[in-house]
């Protein structure tokens, strides 16, 4: 069975995964899409015990908070909008947001500055993901850039 490698992983300092972070170009992402993305990926390997997974796209994201009685069909915990961040860490480019490594750099640099100063983070969603304890999860973790680029 081939596994689908994440765009990013977040470990924490004993290198155990904390979560997972899918990023996509694909625009308007509905809900039973976003399903099956997380889905597919668990059929491929990805480990349904990892606490968080999250998929970006560049208008909206999704996170699933994980756990042992979490499925494969299981729907987001979380759904929020992402044009406040794309806007703001690709600068109001839109152009850029159809391109898949410019998303992926995107929410590597989001990801990192919500770990390294999140009391600066006031902006929406960011609140929701603190309110979820996701921001709490990424103190003193790895963000790794993990996509197959076969």
């Amino acid at each position: 069975m081939r596994t689908l490698q994440p765009s990013l992983t977040i470990e924490d300092s004993n290198e155990f995964p904390i979560a997972v972070v899918e990023v996509t170009s694909l625009p308007d992402i509905q809900l039973d899409e976003a399903i099956e993305i997380r889905s597919s990926m668990l059929e491929c390997g990805l480990p349904v015990y990892i606490p968080y997974f999250l998929l970006l796209s560049p208008d909206i994201g999704f996170l699933w908070k994980g756990g042992p009685s979490s499925s494969m069909d299981s729907p987001p915990d979380l759904q929020f909008p992402m044009n406040s961040v794309t806007t703001r860490y690709l600068k109001g480019k839109p152009g850029d947001w159809s391109y898949p490594e410019a998303l992926e750099w995107m929410a590597l640099e989001w990801l990192m500055d919500l770990r390294a100063k999140p009391q600066e983070m006031e902006e929406e969603p960011d609140k929701m993901l603190a309110h979820a304890g996701f921001t709490d999860a990424l103190h003193h973790s790895m963000i790794l850039l993990t996509k197959d680029t076969l």
